[in-house]
């Protein structure tokens, strides 16, 4: 991505929370735009339709953006997840020479483990958007134990290299990376990341399996459209654009 004028920001680093995206939403109005919220900590991190986020002892980063941009017919809100799933694949990429891949539409797989997740949440106040807290989960230094005990394939960094990292200088480069485009993106949409994105979906053109409101469908998927949508094909031929589940590939 193009390296553009980069906004302003500042990092709230706490000692232990419950969840960074729950302090952010209880301290909206308190915390300016372009803040982030970080801990090495976290007692009870959420993934997507409520799922817990397994941490344990060893320093991971857990952090959430804080975004005041509310018009949702002007801004790319809806693909703010997409565009850090993009930067956190470079970052593995530029840094730790990984190759991540984005399994729709924003976890990141590492040999096919997870490694980081990601969770928007809009911030509503009389019934219309006033902003969104942008979390991510990456593990770090979570132990090859605990890493076991999750009822999901998982990676982390530590276990990838067999060597612990600084989370800190590990979160301050992931953070500077996300606001040096972050003002394109939000101007362009998800047109200024949709090559970067596509590149790496590993499941594209593949037989694959989602799972929407506690159902599972078969689908074949094609291609991910000009909003960030998944296009696929379902037994029959018929074309559908899913616009929220999870991709069990």
């Amino acid at each position: 991505m193009v390296n553009l004028n980069m906004s302003k920001y500042s990092i709230i680093t706490l000692d232990e929370v419950n969840s960074t995206n729950a302090y952010a939403l209880e301290n909206f109005h308190s915390l300016s735009d372009c803040s982030v919220i970080s801990t090495s900590h976290q007692n009870y991190g959420r993934g997507r339709y409520n799922r817990k986020w397994i941490s344990d002892d060893s320093e991971n980063i857990y952090v959430t953006f804080v975004l005041k941009v509310h018009d949702v017919n002007k801004y790319p809100i809806a693909n703010l997840t997409q565009y850090l799933s993009v930067v956190v694949c470079e970052l593995l990429e530029d840094e730790f020479k990984l190759k991540p891949e984005i399994k729709w539409p924003n976890d990141i797989l590492v040999n096919g483990g997870k490694i980081s997740g990601i969770l928007a949440e809009s911030y509503m106040e009389n019934n219309r958007i006033q902003g969104v807290v942008l979390g991510l989960g990456l593990n770090v230094n979570l132990k090859k134990e605990t890493i076991e005990k999750i009822d999901q394939k998982a990676v982390s960094l530590s276990v990838l290299k067999n060597q612990n990292y600084n989370v800190v200088n590990i979160l301050n480069e992931l953070v500077e990376r996300f606001f040096v485009n972050y003002n394109e993106f939000i101007q362009k949409g998800f047109s200024y990341i949709k090559s970067d994105y596509i590149s790496r979906c590993a499941f594209l053109g593949k037989n694959i399996t989602i799972r929407e409101l506690n159902k599972e469908k078969k689908y074949l998927a094609k291609s991910i459209d000009e909003e960030g949508f998944l296009i696929v094909n379902d037994e029959l031929n018929k074309e559908y654009r899913i616009m929220t589940g999870d991709v069990l590939c």
